[in-house]
């Protein structure tokens, strides 16, 4: 299930650098479960682009914002640069399973893969 279509107060935070999503997720019976999650550690800057399997994008990115479930900022490339804000569809790998976040990950074949359930 998406995660933001089924998560309440869905918004972010940084600290210290790093990125953090926080949301109340709901479950089968329609309670609200408090999730945090840190973004920075499996989103990542490429150049200027934010990129899946990647860590600490919060480090380099500025403007960091929330803009429905796509994660935007501006990000620097490695001539020192910044490209155009960028954006990363957060529902492309977070879902919402009964209250709890889980991260997917997509294999080459196309088939999603759960990798990490987030309490």
């Amino acid at each position: 299930m998406s995660f933001f279509e089924s998560c309440e107060n869905v918004r972010i935070e940084i600290n210290d650098g790093s990125i953090f999503l926080h949301c109340d997720a709901q479950d089968v019976d329609g309670n609200l479960h408090p999730a945090t999650l840190r973004l920075d550690d499996f989103i990542g800057n490429e150049d200027g682009w934010f990129m899946w399997d990647g860590v600490n994008a919060g480090q380099s990115a500025q403007r960091i914002e929330l803009d429905g479930p796509m994660l935007t900022a501006e990000l620097p490339m490695r001539d020192g640069g910044y490209r155009e804000r960028q954006g990363i569809d957060l529902n492309d790998r977070i879902s919402n399973k009964n209250g709890h976040l889980e991260l997917h990950w997509l294999a080459s074949s196309g088939q999603y893969y759960v990798c990490k359930q987030l309490l």
